[in-house]
Order: C-alpha cells, then structure tokens, then sequence
C-alpha cells in the first residue's frame, strides 16, 4: 500500500539511458522524483515525472561543499532515497555516507561489493572463486615487458583500468585500449608505466555482447532480466533484444551476488561466442546500467523494486517477461549507423544490405516488438527535443561552423562594461581547463589594466571540474616570453560564487560557451568572446585552445590574445554613450 503523501527519491545524473530509465520507473508509480543533474542541457532533464531539479557542486578538495549542499538538499526536500546512476556521484556518496542524514537511504553497494564490482581485477578474482569464466588475463607491473604478456595472452589484447572511475581524478572516465600486436603492447607499456598498478590486459573474445541484470537482496536473487545486443560496433552497442534467462549463466550471478551478500542491483556483462557456445564475464555494472530501459519497458521494474526493497523492506518476487523484444536509444543507434558505414564503402553490397537491415529493423516498431528508450508516449519531451538537438547539430554541421555573435553589451558605447554604482568592473576569463588560455589572459590583463589605470577585479578559471593543475611547460615558456609568468600557476573551476559574481565572463570558443551555459544558462547576457575585442570589424573568432600543441602554437594564440586584450583596455578606457 503506497503512503497517502508520495516518498521523495533524489536521482543523480542526467543521461537518457540509466538516468531517464531510472526516473521514470519511479514516477511511474507515484513517487516525486527529484533530478539532480551535471549540467542542464540535457533532454532527460525535461521528463514529466521530474518534480524538481537541483544543481548540485562539483565534488572537488575533498567535497565539503559538496556535502554541505546534498546534506542540505536531503533534509529540506525530505528525500527518502538516492540513487546516484553512476560513479562520479556513487563513489563520493559511499565516502560520506555517515555524515548523511539517516533517514535517507542511499542505493550504493556496501563495503564488500564496492571492492568486487568496481574494481575490475577483483571482480576477476571473485568470478574465479566461483568458477565463473572470464578472459585470460595478466596484472601490470612497471616492470612487464610485452613478452611476459604474450607468453600467456594471444593478440590482440585490450589494456582496461582496474576501475572507471576513481580518485582523485572523479570526473575523468578511463578508457580502453585494443593493441593488435606484441610491439604496439610493448610501446604502449612504455608510455604508461607510471600507471602500471592501475591496469591490466585481457585476451580478446569473439562473440556477442549479453547482459544478465539482477535485483539482489543479502546475496539472493530477487529478480533476473538477460538481453543480447544487435547492431554491436567496437565494443558497444544501442539497440538490443531481450533473451530468455540462461540458467548456467544466472547461476553463475546467483554465486557471485551470494559470496559478498549483495544488495541492489546489477548489470554483468558476458561475451558470448555463438559459434562454441562458451561464454565468459566480462565486467559489473553494480549501479543503473545503459540498457535498463528495456526491462523497464517490459515490466521488469528494477529501479521502483529497488525502491521497495531498500526503503520498505519489502522482496518483492520475480515477475516473467516477453522474449524477442527489442528496445533502442534512436539517436545513439543513428550516430552509430553513421560511423559504421564510411567503414563499408569499399563493398557496396555490403553496405547496402547494412543500411537496409538496419531500415528493416525499425518495421518491429509497428508489430509491437520495439521499444524506444527515449521517445516514448507518456513522456514524450525527453525524445522530442534529443531529436531535435540531434537534426540541429546535423544541420549545422553541413552549413559548417556558426558565425559567433557579439554581445551588444560589450561593443563600443555598450553599457555591459560599466557598474551603475561606480565600483571596479569584475572580469572572469574562463576557458576549459585554466591552464593554458585563462591564465594567461588573466596575468596579461591585469599587466596591461594596471598600465591603464584600469580599476578592475580580474579572475581566471575553468569549466572542467578540476583544480590545482599546473599550466603545461610550453604555456609557461610562451608566456615567459611575453613577460607572463605562470610558473605558480594551479587552475581553480569555475565554480557558481565566482561566475555570480562576474560582471564580465569572458571566453574563446564555442566549447566554453556551451560549458557555461549548461551549468549556469542564467548567465548569458554575461557572456562574450575575446576576440570581440579585437581591433577590426570582422567576424568573431574562436581563439583555440593550444593545449598539447608545440611552441609555435602557443605563441600565435598569446599573439591573439594580447591583441584582444589591448582592444579591450581600449574599451574599457572609452566612456559610454550614456556618460557621454
């Protein structure tokens, strides 16, 4: 029986997958979701079953304000769950989960399963205790030499992380890589030898990709979904079907999920080799996983029977569902469809009967054995606007790059470079990573403001949640050269008190503009390019970002800078029309 007054579930994410699967499972059955998103561009965001979006801080110098604020958030709106979908909000709520209020339930593994699921070597091990198959394999030490690995690994192999995320580096997704022979191997292991305890390779499997998803309660079973992929490219795919349950290989969960007495859910992802039949593990999802809508679809209700289980205690039993159905995140399979068929122009036949496999496929639309992920009845917005994000950039892309515009405030006689109160005009120069174009902005305007007699608040940062980098050696010299120093320099984000209180945002392409405004849309008017302040009456130009680029790069885009620089002292130096 559902209490009179629907329970609050706080949702931590912003993808239309796992994300939008999750909130709509929930809603569904009348709880008030609230949405706490990375930035708010995105589509999932305009569900109807979001009640209320919350942007919280990035979890950065050990997360206090963080805290302070998801602490804050849980007690005001009276949240009775959270459920983060994936580790850039999971790992930091494990951290912390004892300073949170405790009559808020948080679906994250506990100590025991954080350690077997999302460390991709010890998820090995278990699966090895249980007699659960997996790929060969071989741990990395700094001393490994290719041939230690081929002696035991056939090529190719694929150099994974232990983990996908991790501290300190929370927002950086680690990656994999395929490496076709032992002399590729051997000259990968060169350049990453200072990371060497971090990873691992493992043999390549042949086969199709599977998924075996779980509702777990103290090690036992509640609930079991498989589905296999269709239209698989490089690793992933977007369009997939649901298969019925294989018992050696739900059994070979069940041993898993018992050995740590799991609790949640959980996504284990298998290769299967059609051809011999044998299958093997290949890693764990212990939090919302990409192909969730699905099931969801089909009333395999994982995210709301989490619910149940955590909040009320209650282990609600397993329900059957339909086989041979299909569910596809549209747009993703689109784009993939787009790399795929570049790759077959040397076999027209092919690539023909691919694109009408792939047009054929949609016909299960109308048979009732399809669902869409994102575009669906009830919800319709979500879908509507990704398709019309996807058309736009399309269409953009075939009239190339936009025509930056120019801030009318900011032009010459414009208001936007003057306080109606008199006081010093705050500047912030914000690229993506404050290490490269920002800093040096900074340092050289305050040079030149100061030359000027030029009151002004100057301040740098980045959009990229990361603080204390250095700037690279070859910024440092670039700038040395310009009578810049940035030797001292360690980058800061682009946190919301600083921006706030900005009078000026200045940026220098169209990636800060999007990165801005994603986070803080409210801000616009605030907004402008450097290179509006350029001399001349050109268009607008984007002033690149130089990182990893040689000397020569560097010191063609400080050239720009300075220019833009000096055109806008010059501004700030001129009065208004209305101090006319």
């Amino acid at each position: 029986m559902r209490p009179a007054t629907p329970q609050r579930v706080l949702v931590i994410g912003d993808d239309t997958r796992s994300f939008l699967a999750t909130v709509r499972s929930l809603g569904r059955q009348g709880l008030e979701v609230h949405a706490a998103p990375y930035g708010l561009g995105s589509p999932a965001l305009r569900s109807r079953y979001i009640h209320k979006t919350h942007l919280l801080p990035y979890y950065l110098d050990g997360g206090a304000q963080w805290l302070e604020c998801i602490r804050r958030l849980i007690v005001n709106e009276g949240i009775a769950l959270v459920i983060p979908c994936e580790e850039r909000s999971l790992l930091p709520l494990f951290r912390h989960q004892d300073a949170l209020p405790a009559g808020c339930v948080l679906a994250i593994p506990d100590a025991p399963a954080l350690e077997a699921f999302f460390d991709k070597v010890r998820t090995r091990s278990l699966a090895a205790a249980q007699q659960v198959p997996t790929p060969k394999g071989y741990e990395l030490t700094e001393h490994t030499r290719a041939a230690d690995v081929a002696a035991q690994l056939q090529f190719p192999v694929i150099a994974k992380y232990r983990q996908s995320y991790s501290w300190p580096e929370l927002y950086v997704r680690t990656g994999v890589t395929i490496l076709p022979s032992e002399p590729e191997l051997q000259a990968w292991l060169d350049k990453h030898r200072d990371q060497a305890g971090l990873m691992f390779v493992e043999q390549m499997c042949p086969g199709v990709g599977i998924g075996v998803s779980v509702l777990c309660d103290q090690g036992r079973v509640l609930q079991a979904f498989e589905h296999h992929r269709a239209h698989e490219l490089d690793g992933s795919s977007y369009y997939r079907k649901s298969a019925p349950l294989h018992d050696a290989r739900v059994a070979a969960v069940a041993r898993m999920c018992a050995a740590i007495g799991y609790t949640g859910i959980a996504m284990f992802e298998f290769k299967l080799d059609e051809a011999s039949g044998d299958w093997v593990l290949l890693e764990v999802n212990a939090r919302p996983w990409g192909s969730l809508p699905l099931p969801v679809a089909l009333g395999v209700d994982f995210p709301y029977r989490l619910y149940r289980l955590l909040v009320h205690k209650e282990a609600t039993p397993a329900v059957p569902y339909r086989v041979g159905v299909y569910g596809r995140n549209l747009v993703a399979d689109i784009w993939q469809l787009r790399v795929l068929l570049p790759r077959l122009r040397g076999s027209k036949l092919v690539l023909l009967g691919q694109l009408l496999t792939w047009l054929g496929s949609l016909g299960r639309i109308l048979i009732g054995r399809e669902h869409q992920d994102v575009l669906v009845l009830d919800d319709w917005r979500p879908g509507v606007l990704e398709l019309r994000q996807f058309f736009a950039e399309r269409w953009q892309g075939l009239r190339g790059k936009p025509q930056l515009a120019r801030n009318p405030a900011f032009a010459a006689g414009g208001a936007g470079l003057r306080r109606s109160d008199g006081a010093p005009l705050s500047v912030v120069f914000v690229c993506q990573g404050n290490i490269c174009r920002s800093p040096y902005a900074e340092h050289k305007m305050r040079q030149l403001a100061q030359a000027a007699g030029l009151p002004l608040h100057i301040a740098s940062a980045g959009m990229l949640p990361r603080n204390r980098r250095p700037s690279p050696a070859s910024a440092q010299a670039a700038a040395a050269r310009r009578g810049v120093p940035l030797d001292t320099h360690l980058s800061q984000h682009a946190h919301e008190a600083l921006l706030q209180q900005a009078d000026v945002i200045v940026i220098f392409d169209l990636i800060n503009q999007h990165s801005v405004l994603t986070r803080h849309p409210a801000l616009a008017a605030r907004l402008c390019y450097l290179d509006e302040f350029s001399p001349g009456a050109g268009p607008v130009e984007e002033i690149a970002d130089p990182d990893g680029r040689d000397g020569a790069v560097f010191d063609a885009i400080y050239s720009h800078i300075d220019r833009s620089l000096q055109g806008l002292v010059e501004r700030l130096r001129r009065p208004t029309d209305s101090h006319a």
